[in-house]
């Protein structure tokens, strides 16, 4: 989710009814393009890494991870943990770059994990400089030292499939690799964020992210990887269709999936929707994590997805949450969220980062006030 870089003529430009409109897109500003949906992204070679027995041999590096089992995630002592964050949009946060003031506060919600948007550059879509692997680094121990569980992921490739290749290449450049390792036994690894669009199939959903698992093993990464539904995060269905082919195909058999919940109210996705599409990725038997979901967000035509019509049912969210144990990163501490859509600042859950600003309404209820609330279900995990 991110509403950076989308200009009037490519809102305008796009009609698809199955995703909300300006958030839809990643930040350069371009529809998802390159690649037919039966098409692989292109990956360069990894570099073997030091672990032993084969390329993509399971590891046999010392120190405990988290790993998963069935529809649960464990802790390194083996334990099954259940996540409850928010989303935190670091890379575009220039006066919070690695997170010392929003951490602290996002950790008095009782918070014990924090979704970390980062990128391969600051700015989506451009040829300037890349994002400093120092800063990265410093984001992961600022969350851990705050006992929040960092997951860290790219969002350069949203809807972009043909751009999966390039996210796989820069978690595999040795540096990332080592900053990887050195923090293995407390995170997590979104491969990218909402990667493809609406028309990519099961098969070549499968074909891509396997080579990427793949590679990112190769490479010695050994953390769980998290893996985003396609069609911009929201198509549940591919998820319960591939999990457990991709799981089979990962050499740890360690990977998370993760849905994002921008399905309107508007649309259909009423309470008895909710539960059903959360049943039946329960009933598929795999880890599944909600790793986006706001009051706003959803679909709207050319007008405003934090307008009435864009809005989603997060009360039913948490509900369903809590009853089939799934956890779930709400969209965002904030600020930021009304760059190129003033209507989204509805969607901040602080003003200025801070615990005393969190704003009345789905803000409180999701962290607190709600029976379902972050302070009412999360445990520490880190």
């Amino acid at each position: 989710m991110d509403n950076r870089g989308i200009d009037t003529l490519t809102r305008l430009a796009v009609a698809s009814p199955s995703r909300r409109g300006l958030l839809r897109l990643a930040l350069g500003g371009a529809l998802a393009s390159g690649l037919a949906p039966s098409a692989a992204p292109a990956f360069a070679k990894p570099k073997k890494r030091h672990h032993g027995g084969g390329a993509c041999a399971p590891s046999g590096q010392p120190g405990a991870r988290f790993t998963v089992q069935g529809r649960s995630i464990l802790n390194p002592a083996g334990n099954p943990v259940l996540l409850r964050g928010v989303n935190k949009m670091s890379v575009f946060d220039d006066d919070d770059p690695t997170g010392s003031i929003s951490f602290p506060e996002i950790r008095k919600t009782g918070a014990n994990t924090v979704r970390i948007v980062w990128a391969i550059r600051p700015s989506l879509g451009s040829k300037g400089p890349k994002t400093d692997p120092n800063v990265l680094e410093q984001l992961i121990a600022t969350a851990i030292a705050n006992h929040l569980l960092p997951m860290v992921e790219l969002h350069d490739a949203t809807g972009k499939w043909s751009r999966l290749g390039d996210l796989v290449a820069y978690w595999t450049q040795p540096a990332i690799v080592d900053i990887i390792g050195r923090h293995q036994n407390a995170l997590l690894v979104n491969i990218g964020n909402e990667v493809g669009n609406d028309r990519i199939s099961d098969h070549t959903f499968i074909a891509g992210y396997t080579k990427a698992v793949q590679a990112m093993r190769c490479a010695g990464i050994r953390t769980p990887l998290v893996i985003d539904a396609p069609d911009w995060g929201k198509n549940l269905a591919v998820l319960n269709d591939t999990a457990s082919a991709l799981l089979d195909a990962d050499p740890d058999h360690n990977l998370i999936f993760s849905v994002h919940m921008y399905w309107g109210i508007s649309d259909g996705a009423d309470a008895g929707y909710i539960h059903d599409q959360l049943q039946a990725a329960h009933d598929a038997n795999y880890p599944l994590i909600v790793g986006e979901f706001s009051q706003y967000g959803a679909y709207n035509g050319n007008d405003s997805i934090c307008a009435p019509d864009g809005e989603i049912d997060y009360q039913a969210i948490l509900a369903e949450a809590n009853r089939l144990g799934i956890g779930w990163y709400a969209w965002e501490w904030g600020p930021g969220n009304a760059y190129g859509d003033p209507l989204c600042a509805v969607m901040d859950m602080t003003t200025d980062r801070t615990f005393a600003t969190l704003q009345p309404g789905w803000a409180r209820d999701v962290a607190l006030d709600s029976s379902y609330s972050i302070r009412n279900t999360a445990s520490t995990i880190v």
